[in-house]
């Protein structure tokens, strides 16, 4: 059972959304929260130190508590790198870094959805992205060894060069599973979150124009920092893609 503070955690992020807060935008007071939540004080301040300790938001002494930055807009199904799907202004800045990069063979539901033959092998990576220095997104990927034959020695030569250039890699059109959960042990660690924080995953596999499975990926987001839109492809686009 959600303690009463993650509860009021909970309470006062759904006020910023239905709101539609901006950054500077103050929030109600103390009072006023623990009327609308139903709870002590004690619990409101609790929330409220929690949220600015993530820097969600900014509490100033005998003014009030403000909306210390908003969510990131994802748009995860805009086709490109990350930060194509992210709405980040000219100052943001997203950082990458490799956690594990192994050469393995691909499990039956690998190859299925890949379409490899059994015992077929493939990389999998997995990235921490940074967004100003928060970490804010877990990722894999696992991408037949046959697409990228040397990955491993790319992603250590760290020549800045993507998937796309190096390889031909590129991506046309992506399947997609989206869903809500509870995070993971290990997910709480490198995300820095809480014990009830909760994330947005979203996993799936991308094609090329062919229509061949290139890439089988799983996106970890923290939740309580972004806003999510999902658009579908314009009839048009759908029937332009060549089939083979």
């Amino acid at each position: 059972m959600r303690a009463l503070y993650e509860k009021t955690i909970a309470f006062i992020l759904q006020h910023i959304d239905e709101h539609q807060l901006r950054e500077g935008e103050q929030l109600p007071t103390e009072v006023a929260l623990a009327q609308q939540t139903g709870v002590s004080l004690v619990t409101v301040r609790r929330a409220l130190a929690e949220l600015a300790a993530q820097g969600i938001v900014r509490r100033e002494q005998g003014r009030g508590t403000f909306v210390a930055r908003p969510r990131v807009r994802a748009e995860t199904t805009r086709i490109g790198s990350l930060r194509n799907g992210l709405h980040l202004d000219a100052q943001s800045r997203l950082e990458t870094r490799v956690l594990k990069c192994l050469a393995r063979e691909a499990a039956e539901e690998e190859c299925r959805s890949l379409a490899l033959a059994s015992g077929a092998s493939v990389w999998e990576i997995s990235r921490l992205r940074r967004l100003n220095r928060r970490p804010l997104i877990l990722e894999t990927s696992v991408i037949p060894k046959l697409l990228a034959p040397d990955l491993g020695a790319h992603l250590k030569r760290s020549d800045g060069r993507s998937l796309e250039g190096v390889y031909g890699l590129t991506e046309a059109r992506e399947e997609q599973l989206l869903v809500s959960r509870a995070a993971r042990p290990q997910e709480e660690e490198l995300l820095g979150l809480l014990h009830f924080d909760w994330v947005v995953e979203v996993a799936g596999v991308s094609y090329s124009a062919r229509q061949e499975p290139i890439d089988r990926f799983r996106m970890v987001f923290v939740a309580k920092s972004f806003a999510f839109r999902l658009a579908t492809a314009p009839a048009f686009a759908v029937e332009a893609v060549e089939l083979v």
